[in-house]
């Protein structure tokens, strides 16, 4: 993704998946009227979403002279998946939501690489900054100000917990180069800590929570799945 990251000023929408540079994508776009909301969870992503008929709150930002992934849901022994297929290609999937890091910080899920990203190109550069599989995520606080991150499913260069930063923008490792593919990998990881280390300040809300699948950078393939995701409340 040619920088995709979807980093709006406002918004913090990075375009980049095939575009050069970065270009501000105003904060509407992703504004539904139909957010996602709860102050007690768990709270589950994938339940309302139909990639065949997007609606409650979904929608799905395509680029310029890019192929979009293909987002289908599925089910598999009952249950509810998100599969992410894609060939030189790239778009974000997201839900609008409004929901306090304060509440339901705990962000939870399962997924599976079953074709992971062939490339000689570096993932720490913006040509070789195609995933398999990764959340798109934006915060906003009190007074208005955004930030953005990712969650990625790293190619052959980062170990589980690291950050790739390219630019300003961070992207937490959650599963590294030595994880296994054709296997289902549960994650979870605290929202509070991933504000606090990307430079968010004030009183988060997550306002937007979505999938970046892509491989347009790089031309490769990819396919995956998502499952069980779930906002929720600490443990202690």
């Amino acid at each position: 993704m040619r920088h995709k990251l979807l980093k709006l000023a406002g918004s913090i929408v990075v375009l980049g998946a095939g575009v050069a540079g970065y270009q501000t994508l105003r904060p509407p776009f992703w504004e539904t009227g139909a957010p996602l909301v709860g102050t007690s969870g768990p709270v589950a992503l994938l339940d309302d979403l139909q990639t065949n008929a997007l609606g409650n709150g979904w929608k799905e930002r395509r680029f310029f002279r890019v192929t979009p992934t293909q987002y289908q849901t599925t089910e598999d022994g009952g249950a509810r998946m998100l599969r992410c297929t894609t060939n030189n290609s790239a778009s974000i999937l997201a839900r609008d939501t409004d929901i306090a890091l304060s509440d339901l910080p705990i962000l939870s899920w399962t997924w599976k690489v079953t074709e992971p990203i062939e490339t000689a190109l570096d993932e720490s550069t913006e040509a070789g900054d195609d995933h398999p599989l990764r959340f798109f995520l934006r915060f906003v606080n009190e007074t208005g100000e955004t930030w953005g991150s990712e969650i990625i499913w790293s190619n052959t260069k980062y170990a589980a917990g690291d950050y790739k930063i390219i630019g300003s923008f961070y992207h937490l490792v959650a599963n590294d180069r030595d994880a296994a593919v054709d296997v289902w990998h549960d994650q979870t990881v605290d929202l509070r800590t991933l504000f606090r280390d990307i430079g968010g300040t004030g009183t988060p809300r997550l306002d937007v929570l979505g999938f970046f699948c892509d491989s347009d950078n790089t031309g490769a393939r990819s396919d995956g799945f998502f499952k069980d995701i779930t906002l929720s409340a600490p443990s202690n």
